[in-house]
């Protein structure tokens, strides 16, 4: 049975022409006919969340696992640490320091990044092997779990920060709003997402598949529960309760994409990512990434 969509709660919803087998069962992708969110249902069990979270998620060096790159996890998160310098830009424009919480914060990359940059930072992460990892590698106070199982009081934090992990959420509105109470007044939330089917090769590929009336079969586990545009993003904020929200459409350069599928999909998802990424930087259209921010009221 299907669910109602996890954004506006409306049963009203289309197929989405992608799907995902794991632990003996299909995830199939839906998009909300209402708000036009893209999820997969049926959601993963916390079993089958402690399936995927296990420690190959990290360790892993294929693009079925943990970061979906051609490396393991922190390589990938080395080689990304390119962004982490615009992404902090944007934060600090609201809070240039403070204390600074982040969720799922793998092997505390970011977190890591953060305190080097004058923020009291902690955090939290789901697996024990990141939580581990965080803790012995740059000496960071993570703790393991999420907010459903560590106990934070109200009004602990100036920034809360989710990099890549909305899309992992069962229920995001949820942990959206959950954060709002860890937040200060004027506190804000900031959530880097991938969007897809935002850029240019998924809006194509999307209406290929729709014409053919095919689904594409997503060989990984089903990692990305949630797929966020600029406007269904957007929509989480505002649902959540966050004002003054800003929408920010970022793009990878296309020698750092991961690319999948046949010679022909990797063909086209390289050659269309060069004017994608042009076309971004230029117009701050068809991003491929999503930094949204969000402010709690001083209400």
């Amino acid at each position: 049975m299907n669910i109602s969509c996890p954004l506006c709660k409306s049963i009203e919803q289309s197929d989405f022409p992608i799907y995902y087998t794991f632990n003996s069962h299909s995830f199939n992708g839906k998009q909300c006919r209402s708000c036009g969110f893209i999820f997969l249902s049926p959601r993963p069990t916390v079993e089958e969340l402690n399936m995927m979270y296990a420690e190959d998620y990290f360790t892993g060096d294929d693009s079925e696992h943990g970061a979906h790159s051609s490396t393991d996890y922190e390589t990938a998160a080395i080689k990304g640490s390119v962004k982490f310098p615009e992404i902090l830009g944007w934060i600090k424009r609201y809070h240039p320091t403070g204390d600074f919480f982040e969720i799922g914060c793998g092997m505390g990359y970011f977190l890591k990044f953060a305190r080097d940059n004058g923020f009291r930072v902690s955090g939290v992460e789901f697996s024990t092997f990141g939580t581990k990892a965080a803790q012995e590698k740059f000496g960071l106070n993570v703790q393991q779990g999420s907010l459903d199982t560590v106990a934070i009081p109200a009004n602990s934090f100036d920034v809360v920060f989710l990099g890549d992990v909305l899309e992992h959420m069962v229920d995001p509105i949820k942990e959206l709003e959950r954060i709002r109470v860890l937040l200060r007044p004027n506190g804000i939330v900031a959530a880097e997402v991938p969007s897809s089917f935002n850029s240019m090769v998924g809006r194509a590929a999307t209406l290929v598949y729709n014409m053919q009336g095919k689904k594409r079969f997503m060989k990984l586990p089903p990692y990305h529960v949630n797929e966020f545009t600029p406007s269904t993003i957007r929509k989480a904020l505002e649902v959540a309760g966050y004002t003054n929200n800003r929408i920010v459409q970022r793009v990878k350069k296309p020698s750092t994409i991961t690319l999948r599928g046949s010679m022909f999909d990797r063909f086209a998802k390289k050659t269309t990512q060069y004017p994608n990424y042009w076309i971004t930087k230029s117009l701050g259209i068809f991003g491929d990434r999503i930094l949204a921010i969000g402010v709690k009221d001083s209400h």
